[in-house]
């Protein structure tokens, strides 16, 4: 698999710029309303695991206790 670069314009007429904001916001919307609940779903996931990450503590119960 071969990584393909696309190279895109950095400067823009007021106009394309307007347009391509307008654009990305109706494919936010479209994204959204098609993928909304499942991305939700995957953030609280993602936020339920790292919470648990942190909430663990590793205990060395094997550590030798002199005495």
């Amino acid at each position: 698999m071969t990584m393909q670069v696309i190279h895109l314009t950095t400067y823009w007429t007021l106009d394309d710029a307007a347009t391509v904001i307008d654009f990305l916001d109706v494919l936010r919307e479209a994204l959204w309303e098609t993928y909304g609940e499942s991305i939700t779903r995957m953030h609280r996931e993602m936020r339920d695991t790292r919470i648990q990450d942190i909430n663990q503590c590793e205990l060395k119960l094997d550590d030798d206790i002199p005495f």
